[in-house]
């Protein structure tokens, strides 16, 4: 699967999990009659007013240092949402407000909400004084702060242009924003009497939530705004399959601490079948199972449990009539039981499917997506026929070729396919869907030699879906798909969601929708992050391939003293520019470099040369462009990756380390000969690089990393030094640090740093 339809699935149901608040689609509560007069004459509520009736997302604070807290705070989600363009601006001042001394105004209610205008755009509404009073020394001093800081502030003496049974009419307010415009729309919107409480669902929405205090409400009409807002243009258009899921929703902060926070939430819907919560309603929930069955390095899943798979049909299938496409989804299915002999519902009542999943996890270098199906009726011999992989003497799990290509994707959505359905295995009671690779990581055991679930509960993420019974549930780790974030997010969105993410090993964010006894449906949406934890030391290799970079790489010109980047193009020629960009020259080569290049001083004259590697050779150019004599030198075996150039006593008698494509390093000098004490570097797995020097004790020592552990091993090879199984083997992403004597700190499988001596 590429990129792109990875980056989409993923934002079609995670990006705005990815910031928790986004769980608010799928949420559903009644639809009782709500006046918005009453509503914004009460002071609980009243400053909601204030926020014009065009908001893409409203959130209430319980007063303004919560606010200046959560806006900045990188731990919370709010930070998130003011990362635009002009959001550092924003948070730089509300960081410099929480700690300056502005009296009670500190404790005044507050409300931001978001603006679409090209970008969003924030505005902070403040429950200032009592009407008429004026601006005083607090108010004063806030404003007279934004103003030197670049921002648009005033203050509005609601008494003149509020209506008089509104709370707004006996108060002032502060109103804050990037941008002019948007504190004078709320001043029209404030004297015409018209807020966001006037738009379709928002007033119900408000009446249904316990409180608005910290809380997010999300206007899910307007998804297609607030995704243009965040997401990289081309995954925004996936906001449409949102529109359609309920009005206005809200999430509050259930819990929250350093390490977790949890959001609560319900939402109102104006339409019957219409919208897709009430989906939910048609069918009973079930005890989601899929994480005892998806590998710990699953990067995204989203799945929906059931009872009865037949009630589940029937509540989706009026839904997609209501959209007016259930006549096209009926003639898919015709075609498919016409190529088949089987009817895509049919097939799903008679496995009597409990529970249907999508997921990505990584295999070797790509990210694939699996379909993932649990059975109630684990005799398929009907269905599958000759390609049973439950019957026969030989119970072991096999690589099978799959004939109901398409068939989930019929019955529960388009979500439900991946661009592979050729094969599938049958394990524990689940059908598992995909490419022949991806298969095989079950099949071979890869896969669940660390099971999701096993990963999580080691980690004490207690994971809201693997306990109670749920309609849906999605999981999303930052962790793993970190890669992906800045092609699903706009730059300072990805950036804010990255950097909350930093210092953390495990990072999960889940959504969950669930059904009480009386049918009311709701949301949470949590997050964990989990700095060390233990972690079962893998049995087999899973990341196989080895990055080789591209350059450009960054050389010193001895001739001025500056910094230059050589690399290759596409054509094969070797070129060196300014690090401004102005091109030196350019040089014809017929093929491609090893991922690595540095300068010697090969005649110790001061004049500084470039040594690369390509094919088996090592080669030299100068300054210049010119080929150096006596290079290229062979090294009689394909090098993969390198060089990695040493000067060991400073005397400008370079060694080399060469990572081979064979998977042994070794060292040479500038002569392509071997130390007489060295001893080839070689492992049973997949070496992912050249070796890193650490110093220990006065002498050097290398790191060496693998698709399983770390190994570290003397300065003259042979044998590893480092000889642990299990979770006592140092993790493959563990740093190396020195420690007393000749040992080195690093973090085991166990999760623990433990000293670790070297001789």
């Amino acid at each position: 699967m590429n990129r792109k339809t990875v980056i989409a699935c993923i934002a079609a149901l995670a990006a705005l999990a990815a910031i928790v608040a986004a769980a608010v689609f799928f949420l559903y509560s009644g639809t009782e009659d709500t006046k918005t007069s009453e509503i914004a004459s009460e002071g609980r509520t009243g400053l909601l007013a204030a926020v014009p009736s065009d908001a893409v997302m409203v959130i209430g604070f319980s007063d303004l240092k919560s606010a200046c807290r959560l806006l900045t705070d990188t731990s919370g989600c709010f930070h998130y949402f003011t990362g635009g363009s002009d959001g550092s601006l924003f948070q730089k001042f509300l960081e410099k407000i929480s700690s300056a001394d502005l009296g009670t105004l500190k404790s005044s209610r507050a409300v931001l909400s978001l603006h679409y205008n090209g970008s969003l755009v924030p505005l902070l509404a403040i429950d200032a004084a009592r009407a008429g009073s004026g601006p005083d020394g607090d108010a004063g001093r806030f404003i007279a702060e934004a103003d030197s800081a670049g921002l648009s502030c005033s203050l509005l003496d609601c008494s003149e242009i509020a209506d008089v049974s509104a709370y707004l009419h006996r108060r002032d307010i502060i109103l804050l924003s990037t941008s002019d415009v948007q504190p004078k729309s709320a001043q029209r919107h404030i004297a015409r009497g018209i807020s966001v409480l006037d738009s379709d669902g928002f007033a119900d929405c408000v009446r249904e939530t316990p409180r608005e205090d910290n809380t997010v409400f999300l206007s899910c009409r307007e998804a297609g705004k607030f995704f243009a807002g965040i997401a990289r243009r081309g995954v925004s258009g996936y906001a449409d399959f949102l529109k359609r899921f309920s009005g206005w929703a809200s999430l509050s902060v259930d819990d929250a601490d350093s390490v977790h926070l949890r959001l609560a939430g319900t939402s109102v819907s104006d339409k019957g079948v219409e919208d897709f919560m009430n989906v939910f309603k048609g069918y009973s929930p079930s005890r989601s199972a899929v994480a005892s069955i998806l590998p710990s390095y699953t990067i995204f899943f989203a799945s929906l449990p059931f009872d009865d798979v037949s009630a589940y049909i029937s509540s989706a299938d009026a839904f997609a009539d209501s959209a007016g496409k259930l006549g096209r989804i009926e003639l898919s299915r015709k075609q498919l039981r016409k190529d088949s002999g089987l009817s895509p519902v049919q097939w799903a009542g008679t496995l009597d499917i409990k529970e249907v999943a999508a997921a990505f996890f990584k295999v070797g270098g790509s990210v694939e997506k699996m379909l993932l199906m649990k059975l109630g009726n684990k005799d398929m011999s009907t269905v599958f026929r000759d390609t049973d992989p439950s019957s026969g003497k030989d119970s072991s799990p096999k690589v099978c070729s799959y004939p109901y290509a398409g068939f989930a994707s019929s019955v529960f959505g388009p979500f439900f396919s991946a661009s592979d359905e050729s094969c599938f295995t049958y394990m524990d009671g689940w059908i598992i869907v995909g490419s022949r690779p991806a298969v095989s990581e079950y099949v071979e055991g890869r896969a669940l030699e660390n099971t999701l679930q096993e990963y999580a509960e080691d980690a004490s993420a207690r994971l809201d879906f693997m306990s109670e019974a749920k309609c849906f549930v999605s999981y999303l780790s930052v962790s793993e798909g970190a890669d992906v974030l800045s092609d699903v997010f706009s730059g300072p969105y990805a950036e804010t969601l990255a950097k909350s993410a930093e210092g953390f090993s495990y990072v999960p964010l889940t959504l969950c929708v669930s059904k009480d006894k009386s049918g009311s449906i709701s949301v949470t949406a949590e997050t964990f992050r989990i700095s060390d934890m233990k972690t079962k030391a893998p049995v087999f290799e899973r990341d196989t391939v080895v990055v080789v970079p591209k350059g450009p790489f960054k050389v010193k010109n001895s001739g001025t003293g500056k910094m230059n980047l050589f690399y290759q193009q596409d054509n094969m020629y070797l070129c060196l520019k300014e690090v401004g960009g102005k091109g030196l020259w350019g040089v014809p080569f017929s093929s491609p470099i090893c991922g690595n290049a540095g300068t010697v001083d090969y005649f110790a004259n001061g004049k500084l040369q470039i040594l690369f590697a390509s094919g088996s050779k090592l080669y030299l150019i100068d300054r210049l462009g010119r080929y150096v004599s006596p290079f290229p030198v062979d090294l009689g075996k394909e090098i993969l990756l390198g060089p990695g150039i040493y000067d060991f006593n400073g005397n400008r008698k370079y060694n080399v380390m060469i990572l081979h494509k064979d998977n042994t390093i070794e060292m040479y000098n500038l002569q392509g000969r071997r130390p007489a004490q060295w001893k080839t570097i070689a492992s049973d797995e997949t070496i992912k690089g050249l070796p890193e020097a650490v110093k220990v004790g006065g002498k050097t020592y290398w790191v060496v990393r693998t698709s399983i552990q770390t190994l570290i091993f003397g300065f003259y090879g042979g044998e590893p030094l480092t000889r642990f199984e299990g979770d006592r083997m140092i993790r493959s992403d563990s740093r190396i640090t020195p420690g007393e004597g000749v040992s080195v700190k690093a973090v085991c499988y166990d999760g623990r740093t433990h000293t670790i001596k070297l001789q």
